[in-house]
């Protein structure tokens, strides 16, 4: 008896099941690393905003060089000494780019600091989360063209991104990582705009 075999289309010709690319088996790793990968990123430029915000919030000059000298058992009498910083230096900080009004820099040195860090959670916790970038991303956009604007002018200024922790730097410094935190918001703007592609390719 002769057995006739009816080739089913349904079928590839590896035999996968039907509707699955036997490809996509083999990039499932690929796409676990890269998830994890873009995590650490959130995580590491959200840990920045953060820590920006508490030394502007905070006055933890003495608690970071006693981390940067390894002197642990100072760093228990800095924390039960830890104090508010002073938001009025922070507000001169701002001024020293000769761009806004005293009144409105004021309550940028207010504000500011408590929008970067729920921006910065917002990236870590993945709630808001591109409100959150977006609102960075300009942040600092801004930030870098003002800079810029005063070291044109010839202003002698003081950042205060990171508090009184970063009074020291220089502009180079400040520049480039200011550039790199840039580069890794758009970065993570790209992903998320190629992930809203493929739903809708989808």
């Amino acid at each position: 008896m002769k057995r006739t075999l009816i080739s089913d289309p349904h079928l590839n010709p590896l035999g996968a099941p039907p509707g699955r690319d036997p490809g996509e088996k083999a990039q499932r790793p690929v796409r676990v690393v890269s998830r994890i990968v873009w995590r650490i990123v959130d995580v590491i430029i959200g840990g920045i905003f953060i820590f920006a915000a508490l030394t502007k919030i905070f006055a933890l000059d003495q608690l970071i060089a006693d981390v940067g000298h390894l002197h642990f058992d100072s760093m228990i009498v800095d924390f039960q000494n830890l104090r508010y910083a002073d938001p009025v230096q922070f507000a001169n900080d701002i001024d020293n780019y000769k761009i806004l009004p005293w009144t409105i820099g004021v309550s940028l040195a207010f504000y500011l600091p408590w929008l970067e860090m729920f921006c910065g959670l917002a990236l870590i916790l993945r709630r808001l989360y591109l409100g959150g970038l977006s609102i960075l991303t300009g942040l600092v956009a801004v930030f870098l063209v003002a800079t810029i604007a005063a070291k044109l002018r010839g202003l002698d200024i003081t950042c205060g991104c990171f508090g009184h922790a970063s009074q020291n730097w220089n502009f180079p410094a400040h520049l480039a990582l200011d550039l790199a935190i840039l580069g890794a918001l758009l970065a993570l703007f790209s992903r998320v705009a190629s992930g809203d592609r493929l739903q809708n390719a989808v």
